[in-house]
């Protein structure tokens, strides 16, 4: 199966336990998967926007940044982020991204239960 995740149908919502609006375009849902994979999203986040700082559960995800810079906070740490980096957040893990930028932050978040 292929899909384009540049013509996946835009969703503007608020932001993720944080501050302003992103774009979200579902790609991939668990029910596309055998595996463990609850989801495959890309989301855009707009200068002054952020993912606010939360907690998973039994999960694992990752961000792989496509474009654009910012500051992730992970276990309280903050780090900065640039086109490439790809994040991992273990198992109930904390973190959150914060666009400090004057451009969009575009990613790809992969999201898979451990159960």
């Amino acid at each position: 199966m292929i899909r384009n995740f540049l013509e996946t149908k835009k969703q503007i919502q608020p932001a993720h336990d944080g501050e302003g609006v992103t774009e979200l375009y579902e790609i991939w849902g668990k029910s596309d998967f055998l595996s463990n994979c609850d989801f495959i999203d890309r989301q855009v986040i707009p200068p002054n926007s952020t993912v606010g700082y939360h907690t998973h559960g039994n999960n694992e995800e990752m961000y792989i940044i496509l474009e654009g810079t910012g500051t992730m906070t992970i276990a309280n740490q903050q780090i900065k982020i640039k086109k490439g980096d790809m994040i991992k957040n273990p198992p109930y893990g904390e973190h959150g991204l914060v666009n400090d930028s004057a451009f969009n932050i575009d990613l790809l978040i992969i999201q898979l239960s451990l159960e």
